[in-house]
């Protein structure tokens, strides 16, 4: 049993200065995602976190778990909300940094799998020992992380995390493949051959790149969204806020020469795109976009082949498709792990009165700032099929 301590952090110069530790940790875990690294976490908290307003405030609260020799364990960021922003405030939660429209598409803490339950319970105790909250918006947690705190448990703060383990070549991984999903891929090919299109897969990683390619991003990603023929997306990225993130969270990771955008074109025009970051030997696809002319071709089916056979041939190991369940990922089994969500109050009054403000603000039963969907739908598929 881990015998963890808790350090407090609350200024962003603590933040830089725990980055080094909490970018080993990153490394050392698996699955990874962008919005449990360093870098995501403190260009969000320039972006959104440090923001205040007439309805809310952000207060930093990242507390670093340690065990007894001193090592790292987990990193928690959280924030205390404030509302109203100014005055005494009326209610206090304790949330994860995420707190936007879907940008942030997984949140909780950092942790090894088999170290999660463990830093769960202390971070518990030791938010109840502080005493300045009236709720905790849980995320991330091991399952049964609810019953132990008695918390109100919440379908739409629960997240399952798609990953695919890649074999020794494309080939092997294609040949493993459901019957019916290589007669997908097989049929996506064929009806583009058959139209007489012609494509061409490329995948942008320069610093250079990045710009222009967040543009076009952006352009097909709304387009996508406006479609009504099709499953409902919303356009994550239609706010200046959100936009000014991700560009800033991509040049830095294209300096670094992680980012991925992978592109289909045809007559040299982008027609289909994923954004991807190379997490060491992992890959996560994030946001994609396409032109809806080429819905009917199942383009996002072809790029994602495409994708998955660069990923092979440049070593990859595990490809993260992202959360949500649909049939975009399902048709190709990957291994689904599933992270926990709740509320938990403050004892007394106040906290049970704190808790019925969110369901009001939130339009009934607590819920995040954003409710998860499905990431990509194929044309002609019904929702949740």
């Amino acid at each position: 049993m881990l015998m963890l301590r808790i350090e407090t952090l609350d200024t962003f110069d603590a933040l830089q200065a725990l980055a080094p530790e909490w970018q080993a940790l990153f490394a050392q875990c698996s699955p990874r995602t962008p919005s449990k690294s360093p870098a995501w976490q403190m260009t969000w908290w320039r972006h959104f976190g440090s923001r205040r307003s007439l309805s809310s405030r952000h207060d930093m609260r990242v507390f670093a778990l340690r065990d007894e020799a001193g090592a790292l364990v987990a990193v928690a960021p959280m924030m205390l909300t404030s509302r109203p922003g100014f005055g005494p405030a009326l209610v206090r939660e304790m949330q994860f940094f995420g707190a936007d429209a879907y940008v942030t598409q997984l949140r909780g803490p950092l942790c090894r799998r088999e170290n999660l339950s463990e830093a769960g319970r202390a971070l518990a105790a030791h938010l109840r020992a502080r005493k300045e909250h009236d709720l905790v918006q849980w995320r991330g947690l091991a399952p049964g992380a609810c019953a132990l705190e008695q918390g109100e448990r919440q379908a739409t703060l629960e997240d399952i995390d798609s990953c695919l383990i890649m074999r020794e070549s494309w080939e092997a991984f294609h040949a493993a493949l459901p019957k019916k999903t290589r007669k997908h891929l097989r049929k996506s090919r064929n009806d583009l051959k058959a139209a007489g299109v012609e494509i061409e897969f490329h995948v942008s990683t320069e610093p250079q790149q990045a710009e222009e390619g967040l543009k076009t991003f952006y352009d097909l990603h709304g387009r996508r969204a406006a479609m009504t023929d099709v499953a409902r997306h919303p356009n994550v990225f239609e706010g200046e806020g959100a936009r000014a993130f991700l560009d800033d969270y991509c040049a830095q990771m294209a300096r670094a020469g992680d980012l991925r955008i992978f592109e289909i074109r045809v007559g040299g025009k982008i027609v289909a795109v994923r954004l991807g970051f190379a997490l060491g030997d992992e890959l996560y696809l994030y946001f994609s976009g396409y032109d809806p002319d080429y819905g009917p071709y199942s383009i996002m089916t072809t790029l994602m082949a495409e994708v998955l056979q660069w990923a092979h041939e440049h070593g990859v190991a595990l490809v993260n498709l992202s959360s949500g369940v649909d049939r975009s990922k399902t048709r190709f089994r990957p291994e689904m792990i599933a992270s926990e969500g709740f509320y938990s109050v403050s004892a007394g009054l106040r906290g049970r009165l704190a808790l019925a403000a969110m369901r009001k603000l939130r339009g009934g039963a607590p819920a995040p700032e954003a409710e998860d969907g499905p990431e990509e739908q194929e044309v002609g598929e019904p929702a949740g099929a």
